[in-house]
């Protein structure tokens, strides 16, 4: 259908109180027999992914309010989880998605059970934070669920890189964001390490802070 643009948070040094509002919004279900407008969103997460660098993307982030994001299906090794952290978090992502093949989309994901023995700090990176960089606590295992377009439930195991993933999208659907949540925060940091750039988004930080209070 089209590529569409990714809803930030902030944009060339500049706060978007309203986009912040509409990212922090509970997405709507997905009910089956699937409709077409559904079909669309999903196509254009499907066109969107293969233009952008990144690991996922969740439908709200590109305008839409529905429990579905396109995700990376595999990866080959966990040491390309930190390039591809990085590369979501780039200002200005390259055209073009290596891993624009490898994708599943997941309709009403959730969580059906953690480990809390399998905790882990973590880097991140997120399309609607660009040059911002997150370490902070997730579950490196979980069980989850999910939907086809078919309207097929399919249960899995994730950990890693991929558990990491699927958290990421779907705190995107219950409208958190990777600077929520302090508890589980252990440092932010931009991407390109400066003074400048320390005061910039630690501003940033504190106006996006103060609009969800």
């Amino acid at each position: 259908m089209a590529i569409k643009k990714i809803v930030k948070i902030w944009d060339e040094g500049k706060i978007s109180n309203e986009n912040i509002k509409f990212l922090k919004l509970k997405t709507k279900k997905v009910t089956f027999p699937a409709s077409p407008f559904i079909t669309d969103i999903i196509q254009d997460l499907i066109d969107t992914y293969k233009t952008i660098t990144c690991a996922g993307i969740a439908a709200n982030q590109i305008g839409h309010e529905y429990q579905i994001f396109i995700g990376m299906k595999e990866i080959e090794t966990e040491e390309d989880a930190e390039d591809i952290e990085k590369k979501e978090a780039e200002l200005s992502s390259s055209i073009g998605n290596p891993y624009a093949d490898n994708y599943e989309i997941y309709i009403n994901p959730q969580i059906d059970k953690t480990n809390n023995k399998s905790i882990k700090m973590d880097e991140e990176g997120c399309l609607s934070i660009p040059g911002l960089m997150v370490a902070r606590e997730r579950f490196d295992s979980i069980k989850v669920r999910y939907y086809d377009i078919n309207g097929k439930k399919n249960k899995k195991t994730l950990s890693g890189f991929l558990s990491k993933l699927f958290q990421h999208e779907l705190d995107h659907l219950h409208g958190i964001l990777m600077l929520d949540d302090m508890k589980k925060i252990e440092n932010l940091y931009p991407l390109e390490a400066s003074e400048e750039n320390a005061k910039l988004y630690g501003s940033l930080y504190s106006e996006y802070q103060e609009s969800i209070k």
